[in-house]
Formats: structure tokens, sequence, C-alpha cells
């Protein structure tokens, strides 16, 4: 036997050479454990440590990042720390990101002219009402209404739509989403055939459930304030004037942003409870007195519904369910519920935040005694 090394001659079997000490078997012990089953380590203690990876943040160009793992220390042997390992999920709770989140992350990734990038930024503007939300939690209505509320003609509907497939595209190979919203939003521009209000009876039933049926109160108060449901829950004790019996808010478009609702007469025993001696903090909150966000209270409004015998049926596209009346319902009520009143129409579209006719008359509903009482009129 020669030495792999320096050549001379060793003893057959030899583990060593006898000349210059190089080890003869270069077989390497095979792995006890398999990539991604985790390592031990000892720590100064004298106790191990068993360290598992669970997976890699992505960054802004696609790239994997920083390794995650999950640990379990305090094991007396290297052999308990190795059965340890087992224990540890490989399964992590999955990343999440809100609408804006996702569209800053997007932004610089998308390769298009100016032009077309200029389009998908004023077209970013109009989902203001869910830039707060994580994309796991909005729905096609949540998306749907900012397209309906859009001021804007087709083709900026369109750009809305487009980018609206590009976010998910871009979010759900990050497990930031599961599925594609943007494909089941319609562009409708400035045809009248958006979401439905509230018809004048289940107002009325809604109204007869105050005190009984919980959350009957809330759903009210949007019907007779007209806000938005992002606008309607970001309502602050401190933009109430007491005196005149008005809110201050909405955002959105600039006819929209800080614009002066005064209370209905039906609502006012209802906005002075909630109000108290409160002079900071959202008017329609939470139990605990915070600020409520829009999954919960869509959980509340279709709750109330139900419970005042409201029907609120449920129509399935491609595995998506849509609801005939959703909050964004209450908007339009309030627009129809102007309509069957004397007012100029300026004052009707300052309470309603568009400075356009035609807006105002996208949120009024017909109906034949509304028609009706015009050729009555005759």
């Amino acid at each position: 036997m020669v030495c792999r090394k320096c050549r001379r001659e060793i003893p057959d079997g030899s583990r060593f050479c006898a000349h210059c000490g190089i080890r003869q078997d270069t077989r390497r012990n095979r792995k006890s454990r398999g990539n991604g089953q985790g390592s031990v380590y000892q720590l100064p203690n004298g106790k191990w440590i068993a360290v598992r990876t669970v997976g890699y943040e992505i960054g802004l160009d696609g790239k994997r990042g920083r390794r995650i793992t999950r640990s379990k220390s305090g094991f007396k042997t290297k052999r308990d720390a190795v059965n340890g390992l087992a224990s540890i999920s490989a399964d992590r709770r999955p990343p999440t990101a809100t609408f804006w989140e996702v569209y800053e992350r997007w932004l610089p990734t998308h390769k298009a002219g100016k032009s077309t990038m200029d389009c998908y930024k004023a077209a970013a503007k109009y989902f203001q009402p869910v830039y707060p939300i994580k994309m796991t939690d909005i729905t096609v209505d949540d998306l749907q209404e900012c397209l309906d509320d859009c001021p804007k003609g087709k083709r900026t509907q369109q750009n809305m739509k487009t980018l609206c497939g590009l976010l998910y595209k871009y979010a759900i190979p990050r497990n930031l989403a599961t599925l594609n919203m943007g494909q089941y939003i319609v562009v409708r521009a400035t045809d009248s055939g958006g979401k439905n209000g509230l018809p004048s009876e289940a107002v009325e039933a809604i109204r007869r459930n105050v005190g009984v049926v919980p959350g009957a109160d809330y759903v009210l108060c949007q019907c007779y304030l007209g806000f938005r449901p992002s606008e309607f829950l970001a309502l602050d004790a401190a933009n109430y004037n007491r005196q005149e019996r008005a809110f201050v808010g909405g955002a959105k478009t600039d006819a929209g942003r800080d614009r002066v609702v005064t209370v209905s007469p039906v609502i006012q025993p209802i906005v002075d409870r909630l109000m108290g001696d409160k002079t900071r903090g959202p008017v329609f909150c939470t139990e605990k007195g915070a600020t409520m966000d829009l999954k919960a209270y869509r959980a509340l409004f279709y709750a109330v519904l139900e419970q005042c015998g409201i029907d609120n049926p449920v129509t399935e596209v491609s595995g998506v369910q849509r609801r005939k009346y959703t909050p964004h319902s209450c908007r339009h009520t309030f627009a129809t519920l102007m309509k069957r009143v004397e007012g100029a129409e300026k004052d009707k579209l300052e309470l309603m935040g568009h400075t356009s006719g035609e807006m105002l008359r996208h949120y009024q509903d017909v109906t034949f005694s509304d028609l009706r009482k015009i050729t009555d009129a005759i």
C-alpha cells in the first residue's frame, strides 16, 4: 500500500501514513440528516439547540434574501436536540402586506414606458379606500366599489383594472395573496348599473331594530351620512361640530376631502349617544373604543341585514362570492334619500363629495314611484 500523499510504502489497511501522518481513508461519513431537516449546536452553557430553516425573505428584485429560521433550545444532549428537530414545524405564518405596500414594492419592478407608468400612478389614487387593507382581506366588492366611485372615464377605470391585475400577479408568487381579484372587477364607467342602495323598507327595518340588533345604529347612521365605508369608520370626535351638528370628513377626491355633512334628525339621538363627552377618538368604533377596520364592519353589516330580515342574496362567479348589498350600498342609499327631497343639486353634490351631476345620478336609484311622482305632476 502506498501513501496517497508522500507515495511511500505503508502497511496494508493503514488509516494514517506513518511518515507524513495524512489520513488514507477519504470517504466521509454519510449525513445523518438531509438538507432542510435542520442542524444542532451546543451552547456555551452546555445545553444544545435545534435550528431549522423555514424560508427566505424575498427582496424587491425578486431575489432570495435573509434566511428565516425557527429554533428550540434547552436540550441536555445532542441526541435530544436531533430528535427535537422533528417538533419544529417548517410551516410559518405567511407574510402579509397592505394594498399600498404591495403597490410600493411592485412599482420599481415593473418595466414600462413613462406614459404607461404615469397612467398606473394616476389609477392607483382611486384605490385609496383599500390602501390600509391587507391583500388577503380585500374582497372583490372592495375593489369594485373603488372602480364604481372613480369620477373619471372608462379609460381610467380600465387602467385601474389592469393595475389591480398586475399587483395581484406580483403578490401571489410572494404569498401576499392567493387569488387574482382584479380579474373579477367590471369596468362600468358612467353606467348606472353599479351597486344597489338599500330599499326604503330595508332602511325602515334597520331603524326599527336600533337598540335591538347590535350594529343597526351604525348601519343606519351610514345610510344618513353618505360616507364611504372607510371614511365612515375614520370619523373622529374631533371632527364633529356640536353647535352645527355636522361632521367634517371624507377623502379620496378634492371635492370629497374634508366635506361638511350635517346630521339628519333621524340619527341625531344616535350620534349624541355615541359622542357623549368624547373630544377625540373614533365615533363608530369597536366595543373597546378602538378604530374598527373594514373587515369587521363588513361582517357587522351583513349580520345586521340578516337579523333585520333583509334579503341579501349571494351570487358566485368563478368561485368568487358577491352580495347584492354591501357597506358601500349605504352611500347609494344616502344619494337616493336626497333625491326624494327638495334641494339644490349643488348642495347635494357637496354632501356627496362630488362636483359632477352625472356622478350624483350614478349613485341615485330610480324606482317606479319616483318616476310616477314626476308624471303625475305633469
